[in-house]
């Protein structure tokens, strides 16, 4: 019985470990320069998942012994695919993640990647971008809250400031789209909270300068 019980055990450590190591293959620098608790955020899941797996191989144990089902063989492979499918979720959601991040999109992130940078004057922690493109940006946005811009915006550059304990934060934005676009402006506080945004034409450009912070 311990002996039947180990194996089951380590079913569930390899395959522990072998999400652990898909998860630390998808979050590359790109990944956690937006979103830095990924890796313990995702690898507490993953505990999770497999205590869950625990409990309900001790309930197929259960099962396999009201349906005298003996060999040793029969059972591990039950518990094997029993593991697969309910990890199924992880292996699809990694797999994707190491396609888009790794392979599709690999040195396209490590290009936006250059045009970042740590910044922490005015709180804890800060982000820095110059110069991104509508692309770049939009995959900033794949990670982060921040807002989701026009198609044509184009020259794009902002700067987060944050605690990371207190809910204080600061984030602008500016970018450039076509003259001919429409733009609303707007200027808006509610206690410590405020929003704003305005423009001016440069050329054949409006230079759009967004803002929202809480203090």
């Amino acid at each position: 019985m311990i002996k039947k019980s180990l194996k089951y055990l380590i079913i569930i450590l390899l395959n522990l470990l072998f999400l652990t190591i898909l998860l630390l293959f998808w979050t590359d620098k790109f990944e956690l320069e937006f979103n830095k608790l990924v890796r313990p955020i995702e690898f507490l899941k993953l505990i999770g998942i497999s205590l869950v797996g625990l409990v309900l191989i001790g309930v197929l144990t259960i099962v396999f012994r009201k349906l005298n089902v003996e060999s040793l063989k029969t059972r591990i492979g039950i518990v094997v695919v029993f593991i697969l499918i309910i990890n199924s979720y992880f292996y699809i959601d990694y797999g994707m993640r190491i396609y888009s991040n790794k392979i599709t999109n690999s040195e396209f992130r490590e290009e936006a990647l250059k045009k970042i940078s740590n910044v922490g004057i005015e709180l804890a922690y800060g982000t820095q971008a110059e110069n991104l493109t509508g692309k770049e940006y939009l995959e900033i946005t794949k990670i982060k809250w921040f807002p989701k811009l026009p198609i044509k915006a184009e020259n794009i550059s902002f700067r987060y400031d944050y605690d990371g304990f207190l809910p204080d934060y600061s984030f602008s934005l500016s970018y450039d789209l076509p003259k001919e676009m429409k733009v609303d402006t707007m200027n808006y506080k509610d206690g410590t909270f405020s929003k704003s945004q305005n423009f001016k034409v440069i050329g054949d450009r409006k230079r759009v300068i967004y803002y929202e912070g809480q203090w």
